[in-house]
């Protein structure tokens, strides 16, 4: 369940996570997902769409160890280098801190997942996604927030292929899906933009 935000306006979307198959074998679902959570936050980089509705999808691409872009349609991007953000809105770019501690203090076990202690993972068993097989797992939680994810890891890779998350924040439910892709890619640039 990692936010892939990196401003407050994308916070009730969660994100999850990857897994090696040879871990699949030994381990019970919840610590599968500790350890799919580890693997996700190891990345050297990756990039996700995420779609809350009918709207247009938003686009986040990571570098580590904290660089982080999010394009917002024809709202504007968002890019992250460390605790500074830049923001480009109608051809602007303006740069100020980032918020919340920046990219790294959204990378941890407990950001992405909440309380270990109140975590609830359930395996639903193999499924084709895309034409990818994965596995599928419920992930509950109540702490800090109320959440429910399912999601889905790719079985050969151990990375997510997509998850669809339901956070309840201010007493409202939001519903969010993801898709990842792009692991690893040297290919992902993110450089800090010209402010105009």
């Amino acid at each position: 369940m990692i936010k892939p935000s990196i401003s407050a306006t994308l916070t009730p979307a969660v994100l999850l996570l990857g897994l090696t198959a040879s871990s699949l074998a030994c381990a019970g679902p919840k610590e599968e997902v500790v350890a799919a959570v580890d693997k996700f936050l190891a990345a050297k980089s990756y990039h996700a769409t995420m779609s809350m509705g009918p709207g247009p999808a938003t686009e986040t691409d990571f570098v580590a160890p904290d660089r982080m872009r999010v394009k917002l349609g024809a709202v504007g991007d968002q890019i992250m280098i460390g605790n500074t953000l830049y923001m480009t809105l109608q051809g602007k770019t303006r740069k100020q801190p980032a918020p919340n501690g920046g990219v790294a203090a959204t990378r941890s076990r407990e950001k992405v997942l909440g309380n270990l202690q109140t975590l609830k993972v359930a395996a639903l068993g193999d499924e084709t996604l895309a034409g990818v097989a994965t596995k599928k797992y419920k992930v509950e939680n109540s702490q800090p927030n109320k959440t429910s994810s399912t999601f889905w890891v790719a079985a050969a890779t151990g990375y997510p292929v997509q998850a669809v998350n339901v956070a309840e924040v201010g007493g409202k439910s939001y519903t969010s899906t993801l898709k990842y892709s792009r692991y690893n890619d040297p290919s992902i640039k993110i450089e800090a933009p010209a402010v105009k």
